[in-house]
Parts: structure tokens; C-alpha cells; sequence
């Protein structure tokens, strides 16, 4: 969810399944450790829970490709990004630029706290669990501040960046939803939260895949943060997502829709989009910017046209 304002960015999205390539089904997976731009692929859907073919990631770049022009028609500019965690084959197209993280910063805050308890190195109340869990499930600003300011501000994401190796991920100079990501880090750190990479023990992974998987449909604020995944891939087995968004720098809505679904969490996505703040009616158009740091936004117009273009774009490549 989120707040003001943000720098020129992009939008990312990534995301896993398994579809129909652009009109004839695609079968079979890369080689362990390959990396493609990006593709289209074959989704069979059982009664609707899930997948049941491995998506063909050498095949994605022709839908990724279409969603991504689609989106630049709606005045957005997307980057979708997705891993097979069974291969380690990733594929990446769109814009793919930096990126404000808005409320997706909140899976870092979780991380680094749990982390620093399991160590030893500091230790967390019932209350300091529950602010972890409505940041997660509910997106819940006034939780992420409450423990960003408690446990050290920027250096949360200095300390996860160093364990999780994420090469274009920055703090931010001042609150929490001003930090900057890419979607290969996005990428990343989903693949160590579900492998066990960068130092997360069982119990703190379990804990946050669980949140995740308990997303709720509105954040605390009321926006609807079904967007992307929950909504295009509403028939994923096992899925669990983070979204973020906020406005308004450049007359830009940031929103990125992030999870892993699949048997075993095998797919990781990230879809992150800027879009053009615009209004049917032109009372509003060209001059109200929906700043949400001081505005609910969860009824603007210019929201819902921003969310439908995520949704879309997540449709485009896996329906």
C-alpha cells in the first residue's frame, strides 16, 4: 500500500504458472541455472486450483512482450519478471529500471527482524509479531513504521541487502517506502525466503510465507490490494503475495504485485508499474494528484485504472 512519493521508476511483476504460448501449447523447461528475456507459455489449469504444467520460460518473451505494449497504451510503463525455482531459470522484459518498493519494502522490515532474533540479536514481544503480521497480511503503514523506527530505520535494508546480495536494492534516505528495487532482487530475495537462502531459519521462512498466504483483500487503509497475482492468478495453487503502491511523483501511480505460487513455491513473480496519473472527467484530469500520504485513494478512479492494469498484464501473460 503506501504513501507519497517516489522517484522515476517502473513497474515489475513477478510471477509463476504455466500457459498456452501465444496460440500452440509450449512444453518442457530450460536447463538448470538458464536465463532468458522473456516469454510466453503453456497453462493448464486443473478444475481451476492450479497449474499443472511446468511453464516453458523460453517461451515467455512474445506475451510478456504483448502485456508490456498494452500496458504502455494505458499510459504504463511494466516490467514483469519471473523465476522457475526448479531450474533457476529466470526471465525478465519490460522497462526493467529501478524502482520505489512502496509497501513491498515490508517483506525486507520482517525479514531482517526475524532474522536478528534467531541470532540472537535482539528479541521480539507478542507485540512486535502481531505489527509483523498486519504489515504483511493487511499492508498496515502504521505496524512498518512502529517497528522501522524501533529497530534501526534504513539499516534494516543495508543488513538484508548484504545477506541476500541484492545488487540494486538502496535504502532510502528517509522513510521506509522511498526504498529503491529491481525485479532480479525482487527475484532473489523470494528464492532465498523459500529455499533458505541468506540465513532465514525454517520457523522465520514459515512465518512469512505464512502471512503471505493470508493476504488479506484490502489493506488497513481499505485499498484493495487483490491486484495483479490474487486476481490474475486467482487459480494458483498455494499462492501468496505482497503488493505495494503509492502516489504521486512525476504524476505517476506506483504499484507492484509480488508472490511465489505452485507446488513447492516453484515460481516466483514480480510485476512493477508506474502509470500516468489520469481521470475520465476532466474536472479532475491534469491537476488532482492522489497523493496518499495525505489522500484515501482506495475509491480513485485513477487507483482503479492503475490496479486493472497490473491485473491485466498478469492475465495477459499467464491466461
Amino acid at each position: 500500500m503506501t504513501r507519497d512519493r517516489f522517484r522515476s521508476g517502473l513497474a515489475l511483476l513477478v510471477v509463476t504458472a504455466t500457459l498456452s504460448a501465444c496460440g500452440a501449447p509450449l512444453h518442457g523447461a530450460p536447463a538448470v541455472g538458464s536465463e532468458v528475456s522473456a516469454g510466453g507459455l503453456h497453462v493448464e489449469a486443473d478444475a481451476g486450483t492450479g497449474i499443472s504444467d511446468p511453464i516453458r520460460m523460453d517461451a515467455l518473451a512474445d506475451r510478456i512482450d504483448h502485456a508490456t505494449q498494452l500496458a504502455t497504451e494505458r499510459g504504463a510503463e511494466v516490467t514483469v519478471a519471473v523465476l522457475d525455482r526448479a531450474t533457476g531459470t529466470r526471465s525478465v522484459g519490460g522497462v526493467d529500471e529501478p524502482i520505489e518498493t512502496a509497501s513491498v519494502v515490508k517483506l525486507f522490515i520482517a525479514d531482517d527482524l526475524l532474522f536478528r532474533e534467531a541470532i540472537g540479536e535482539i528479541v521480539l514481544t507478542d507485540d512486535d509479531y502481531d505489527l509483523i503480521g498486519a504489515m504483511l497480511t493487511r499492508s498496515d503503514d502504521s505496524a512498518a513504521s512502529l517497528l522501522w523506527d524501533a529497530f534501526d530505520g534504513p539499516e534494516i535494508v543495508d543488513r538484508v541487502v548484504e545477506r541476500h546480495s541484492l545488487p540494486g536494492t538502496v535504502a532510502p534516505p528517509d522513510f521506509w517506502w522511498n526504498t529503491v528495487t529491481t525485479a532480479s532482487d525482487i527475484l532473489t530475495w523470494y528464492d532465498d525466503l523459500l529455499s533458505g537462502g541468506g540465513g532465514l531459519d525454517e520457523p522465520a521462512s514459515a512465518r512469512i510465507v505464512g502471512y503471505l498466504i493470508e493476504s488479506e483483500p484490502t489493506g488497513t487503509d481499505g485499498y484493495d490490494q487483490q491486484f495483479g497475482l490474487p486476481d490474475g492468478l486467482s487459480y494458483a495453487v498455494d499462492l501468496g503475495s505482497k503488493a505495494g503502491w503509492m502516489c504521486c511523483l512525476d504524476s505517476q501511480w506506483i504499484h507492484l504485485s509480488t508472490g511465489f505460487f505452485g507446488n513447492d513455491h516453484r515460481y516466483v513473480v514480480a510485476v512493477l508499474s508506474r502509470e500516468t496519473v489520469t481521470y475520465p472527467d476532466p474536472e479532475y484530469d491534469g491537476w488532482f494528484l492522489p497523493d496518499t500520504s495525505m489522500y484515501d485513494a482506495s475509491d480513485d478512479e485513477s487507483a482503479r485504472h492503475a490496479r486493472e492494469t497490473v491485473t491485466m498484464v498478469v492475465e495477459t501473460v499467464f491466461g
